[in-house]
């Protein structure tokens, strides 16, 4: 009866959820006054002025690419205004452009420079033959002679192509390329996306995208994987901001609300889905996400204030600026994060907390710094930090299920040097925390911990472009890198310093326009395994027209243990009163025994249509073979014989006596993935924005490789499910009025996940079964003071869909936020 009421309330959920998108279609179709996409809009107008210059229609053109330029800046729009209205005659406009532009400190500064100089001295020139030619009579007026423009060469070269046309550099790993020529899907939230959508969460800024898994586990902690295989300390994606690498090593997961930087410092992500190791080495086996911020010096100042929902708070300021060739950026910001749901009622006497506050899921003070340099011609310096502190709940793996950090603080410092071909960029990551259990029952112990971990990453790129024949051209990059770690965590078995190398060669070679052929290869050093990791990638593009690519590529990628996983010596307390279980890694019974890397070989075949500048669409199938996957290791017992070897010792520390001995291992199962995304963005309207995707996964497990005794004790692990629907409207109105619906669908899972059996005393797996739920988001603002300030009404799980994105997870409800922001 209870399946029934339940399965009843889903389809209930489901059925409001999709009235509800439709009622908002309906509406936001029906306004008159938007203004489309920024980017695809300004696009269109960029190509409409420029088809107007061409042929001579300069008034046109110029009003054309004005409108581009109000609608989204850039540099190169300016440029062709100036050119504009030099070749139409009109030389004071064209130095008031050229001048507009030149204040951006471009790149080619000394050459438009000089081209004002020309034409301030063809001014000066025509206004003195004005002057010197015959006064005017009476009977016979001065005739007006008209401006002649300068002749093309003097002007430079008008900048032709595409300056609205999306880039990415993550997928080739700082080269600017578009998606259409990525060797790899590739995915982009966009400054407007994350503005409308009313988000303070960087992570589920993510959950719109196809084949990326989000799952909200605590107030505070998110974890994210991509194409599958998400978890608790999720680690099989590799986070950058900028390109520099935001990962814990100490348990290989992200912990986002550490960043010092807030959404409001975001210009995109990019994320790319497949394995990314053959670039990135170890950890991008499922895929990289990179948050590239906004650089120095461009944009304005502003700051942002919001509250809602269960004191749920969010703030952001930051101000940039420019002096010559400086640039710089400073931001600070401050979140609260409340827990969804209460682990623990007041009143419970046969509980001890870790913390007094049982409310609060994560607090953040941050503040983030960065400035660059250019040096002539040469390239650009730029140096940067950031620091955050506060307190953060995240659900641990096995048994430690809800862990607290009541105090943490994480800090960087990076450098880099980019021009001539090369990139070199050192930075150095910090993190220190405190630990808890966030509740245990009387008589058992919190497991406080104290970590430290100390990162040093040095990497050096350089890229060469060879135009082979007029039909033939190659792009090669080699590359370095150097991580050097040093950690020490209260459940290691003693501090641990690792030094870590890679090198890597990428290769792509474009025969005449519709073919590409990329080679990646990549090999790294593992201190902990001692041996060299390989990561190979090979991929093929075929462009049928100019703007869509038909992409097929096969990929390897590895992650390597994590310190927790290597290194752990932790007793960890059994129901049976005075009794552990001893979690050690180095095995006191076998030295030798090393956890492997996981392992993943991975074939996509993917098609990316641009054509129209009416939509977007993006498909993508892939096969995936996931190998060697670390789980905690069943319980050893202990016997005589380890007991006379001094193993089964009373532990001083703790008072407990070890009854038996765990660790981690690796799957004896194997899982093959089949899958596909297919995606669609359109811009039916001026003023509409639209979005729809659809994931696919489908997972077999592969017992082949086990024992018959292993096999008795595995339960099936889906953790992904096999159906995922994303939906989306986005509107921009001239009057101000703002407006943003998600919608999201998420099918049934069923997780193995590793329980205390209180009745036969042992750990054990069992199988979780987490209903389908879906999630609407939504947002209305309005802009006022000539779009300055804005204030705006942000839901989250608008409908209040109770539910759970895992199953030991808190149970999310609705949130409600108001929010101001001013940009000065």
């Amino acid at each position: 009866m209870r399946g029934m009421l339940g399965g009843r309330t889903a389809k209930a959920a489901v059925l409001r959820a999709w009235t509800a998108v439709a009622l908002a279609s309906a509406v936001v179709l029906a306004s008159p006054s938007a203004s489309a996409d920024a980017r695809t809009e300004a696009r269109g107008h960029f190509k409409k002025g420029m088809e107007a210059i061409g042929q001579g229609r300069y008034e046109e053109g110029i009003a054309e690419l004005n409108e581009a330029y109000e609608i989204l800046p850039h540099p190169n729009v300016l440029y062709n205004i100036a050119r504009a209205h030099a070749e139409s005659g009109n030389l004071e406009q064209a130095v008031t452009y050229f001048r507009k532009y030149l204040d951006g400190n471009p790149a080619d500064k000394d050459e438009v420079a000089q081209i004002v100089k020309n034409l301030e001295a063809r001014i000066r020139r025509q206004r003195a033959a004005k002057e010197a030619a015959d006064k005017p009579t009476p009977d016979k007026p001065a005739p007006d002679k008209p401006v002649e423009p300068p002749p093309a060469q003097e002007l430079g070269k008008a900048r032709t192509e595409d300056v609205f046309e999306e880039t990415v550099v993550t997928a080739s790993k700082g080269a600017q390329q578009t998606p259409l020529e990525a060797s790899n899907s590739t995915s982009i939230i966009t400054e407007q996306d994350i503005r409308l959508s009313g988000i303070v969460k960087i992570p589920e800024l993510l959950r719109r995208l196809a084949g990326v898994e989000i799952m909200e586990t605590t107030g505070a902690q998110t974890e994210v994987s991509i194409r599958g295989f998400n978890q608790r300390l999720s680690n099989k994606v590799l986070v950058l901001v900028d390109g520099r690498s935001v990962y814990v090593d100490l348990l290989g997961a992200t912990f986002w609300q550490t960043l010092s930087i807030g959404v409001e410092d975001i210009a995109r992500i990019e994320v790319v889905r497949g394995p990314g190791s053959a670039l990135y080495g170890a950890d991008a086996f499922g895929g990289v996400i990179n948050i590239i911020t906004k650089k120095p010096g461009e944009g304005g100042g502003g700051i942002t204030g919001a509250y809602g929902s269960q004191a749920t708070t969010h703030g952001s300021l930051w101000a940039t600026g420019r002096d010559g060739d400086v640039a710089w950026r400073v931001a600070a910001g401050y979140d609260y994060q409340p827990r969804w749901s209460r682990e623990v009622p007041n009143g419970r006497a046969d509980l001890v907390t870790g913390v007094g506050d049982q409310v609060e899921s994560g607090r953040t003070t941050r503040i983030d710094a960065r400035a660059t340099r250019k040096i002539g011609k040469i390239g650009t310096l730029g140096v940067g930090g950031g620091l955050s502190q506060g307190a953060l709940e995240v659900l641990g793996v096995g048994l430690l299920n809800d862990i607290v950090l009541p105090r943490f603080a994480s800090t960087d410092l990076t450098t880099y040097f980019e021009g001539g071909g090369f990139l070199a960029r050192v930075f150095w990551n910090r993190l220190r925390a405190d630990n808890t259990l966030n509740a245990v029952y009387v008589g058992q112990s919190l497991q406080p911990g104290r970590a430290e971990q100390n990162v040093v990453d040095a990497e050096v790129v350089y890229r060469a472009q060879t135009e082979l024949s007029a039909s033939l051209s190659n792009d090669f990059r080699i590359g370095g890198a150097y991580r050097y770690k040093d950690v020490s965590w209260t459940f290691l078995d003693r501090r641990r310093v690792e030094n870590h190398f890679g090198l890597f060669i990428h290769d792509e070679l474009r025969v005449a326009k519709p073919f590409a052929i990329v080679a990646d290869y990549r090999i790294d050093w593992v201190p902990y395994l001692q041996r060299f990791q390989q990561s190979p990638r090979g991929a093929v593009l075929v462009h049928p027209t100019k703007q869509s690519t038909i992409r097929a590529s096969v990929a390897t990628a590895f992650r390597k243990p994590t310190f927790l996983e290597s290194y752990l010596r932790l007793p960890v307390q059994l129901p049976v009163t005075g009794t552990a279980q001893l979690s050690e890694s180095v095995r006191t019974e076998d030295p030798d025994f090393r956890v492997d890397a996981e392992r993943i070989l991975s074939a996509e075949l993917g098609y990316l249509n641009q054509e129209s500048d009416f939509f977007v669409l993006d498909t993508a199938a892939y096969y995936n073979r996931v190998s060697n996957l670390i789980q905690l290791a069943q319980p050893r017992a202990l016997t005589v014989g380890d007991f006379a070897a001094g193993v089964g010792r009373l532990d001083p520390a703790t008072g407990l006596f070890p009854v038996a001995l765990g660790g981690f291992s690796n799957q004896c199962q194997a899982y093959d993935v089949v899958g596909g995304e297919a995606g669609v963005r359109t811009f039916p309207l001026k003023g509409l924005d639209v979005y729809g995707n659809y994931s696919l996964n489908l997972i077999k497990q592969d017992n082949n490789s086990c024992t018959s005794e292993e096999v008795a004790r595995l339960v099936a692990d889906q953790r992904t499910s096999m159906h995922k629907v994303n939906a989306g409207v986005q509107l921009r109105t001239a009057p101000g009025f703002d407006g943003s619906i998600d919608f999201h669908f998420v099918s049934s899972q069923v997780w193995g996940e590793q329980v205390t059996n209180v009745v036969a005393q042992q750990i054990e797996q069992q199988r979780f079964a987490l209903s389908a739920y879906t999630l609407l988001n939504a947002r209305v603002g309005y802009r006022f003071l000539a779009n300055q300030a804005e204030v705006s009404v942000v839901a989250f799980n608008a409908l209040d869909v109770r539910h759970r994105q895992h199953p030991f997870g808190q149970l999310l409800g609705r949130r409600v936020m108001g929010m101001f922001t001013y940009r000065f």
